[in-house]
């Protein structure tokens, strides 16, 4: 028995990704994955970035795909997302490369935000020692 089929349609700023008769498509979204198949109820839903997998002409498709969001109807669903690229495109020490760089600039953006916070809380603990001082100081002023 074949399975039932829906019109799906992924766009990207820079081109059209995928626009085909696809069985099944799973992607992530913030609360999870979802699995679409054809006569799905409308659904409209955030995309995260990750992986989508389409299964169509008997195999699945697998992409690495941005941020967006998809609309779904009985028949048919469609995607509007930041990027897509398909798995066997991706080259991994490129990828690699890029993480590792990402993940430089994360821990020096925490840093950073660390040193902020720290700043931050030395002026507050300040402010209140000067607060608690200049008050202390008012009440000897008076009472002398």
């Amino acid at each position: 028995m074949e399975q039932a089929q829906f019109m799906l349609t992924i766009l990207c700023p820079e081109k059209e990704f995928f626009n085909e008769q696809a069985n099944e498509v799973v992607f992530c979204t913030p609360e999870g994955s979802i699995g679409i198949m054809a006569g799905h109820s409308p659904l409209f839903a955030a995309v995260s970035e990750g992986v989508l997998e389409i299964f169509s002409d008997g195999q699945w498709k697998v992409a690495a795909v941005g941020q967006g969001f998809c609309e779904v109807s009985y028949h048919r669903a469609e995607f509007y997302l930041d990027s897509a690229e398909w798995a066997d495109e991706i080259d991994e020490a490129r990828a690699k490369e890029a993480l590792e760089r990402a993940e430089h600039r994360l821990q020096d953006t925490i840093s950073k935000q660390e040193y902020l916070r720290t700043e931050a809380s030395i002026s507050r603990a300040l402010a209140r020692l000067k607060a608690a001082k200049s008050v202390t100081d008012h009440k000897m002023t008076i009472m002398k």
